[in-house]
């Protein structure tokens, strides 16, 4: 995919240990491409977040003691890996979710026959995203989408694209919608908090209480799930900032939390609802 808009040698690199260094690899590469990744830590995590949808590093210039040197860059990353690596809500809201079928002993090919047809095929299906890339930059400023889901730029640029592409009316939406469900259960599922909260509302309507009363609600009533302290928050801040993080796909899954301020003393409450 890569090699079809941004070729180069070697083609696919190992995950960067730092923002900084991915900051660097997307000032000096249109597509960023990582291969055989087994998970995602969460510095990074957030670090592919504002590339894919734009941000900015700074860091001392060398030699200096007050001098910044800023980086700023959009690209699309590609990350491969066997297990889900959107494992996270706000990197998984900014995904696409592939998964491949496995290739049988009788249909392995080796790479210099894949590599032969694919150098014949590539002219063709460049042409195929360059007409699709027209088709959008003429419908661009007519298209209008009924509801915008939360990359709605990239959204709109591809619906405006999709005539080109030989896909009805709505099929990439649906698609679209279908793949981010998807994302969202697989958030759910690898988020102990979440899981946690899901089970909670999945025996009742309505919850209320402070960080430490859903703490300990949590704990007590889910404790395989909330065991683990490097996985479920024992600090009532950090349960917050993790209930936070989940909202978006918990919101998908009909179920509201929101977070206020009561009385004098301005006791901080969660409510937890169903809807």
């Amino acid at each position: 995919m890569r090699s079809l808009v941004d070729p180069a040698n070697p083609s696919t690199r190992s995950t960067p240990s730092t923002e900084q260094d991915l900051v660097i690899a997307a000032k000096h590469n249109h597509v960023l491409s990582f291969d055989n990744l087994s998970n995602i830590r969460p510095m990074m995590a957030d670090a592919f977040c504002r590339i894919a949808t734009g941000g900015g590093f700074g860091t001392r210039k060398l030699h200096t003691d007050t001098d910044e040197v800023l980086f700023n860059a959009t690209r699309p990353c590609l990350l491969n890996g066997i297990p889900d690596l959107a494992a996270r809500p706000d990197l998984a809201d900014r995904s696409i979710g592939v998964t491949l079928p496995v290739i049988s002993s009788r249909e392995r090919r080796t790479l210099g026959s894949f590599n032969r047809d694919f150098a014949k095929a590539a002219p063709f299906i460049l042409g195929a995203l360059l007409d699709a890339v027209s088709t959008a930059l003429s419908r661009i400023d007519s298209v209008s989408l009924s509801e915008a889901p939360r990359m709605a730029d990239f959204a709109k640029w591809v619906v405006a694209a999709a005539p080109a592409l030989g896909w009805p009316e709505g099929a990439f939406l649906d698609s679209y919608a279908a793949n981010r469900e998807t994302s969202d259960q697989s958030a759910i599922e690898n988020n102990p908090v979440a899981l946690a909260v899901m089970r909670l509302m999945g025996a009742q309507k309505h919850w209320e209480g402070t960080a430490t009363d859903l703490k300990q609600t949590l704990r007590q009533r889910f404790p395989t799930l909330t065991d683990d302290p490097y996985s479920f928050p024992r600090q009532e801040n950090k349960l917050s900032a993790a209930l936070r993080r989940v909202q978006p796909p918990l919101r998908r899954g009909r179920i509201a939390i929101s977070f206020e301020r009561r009385g004098k003393s301005g006791e901080r409450l969660i409510q937890i609802t169903s809807i």
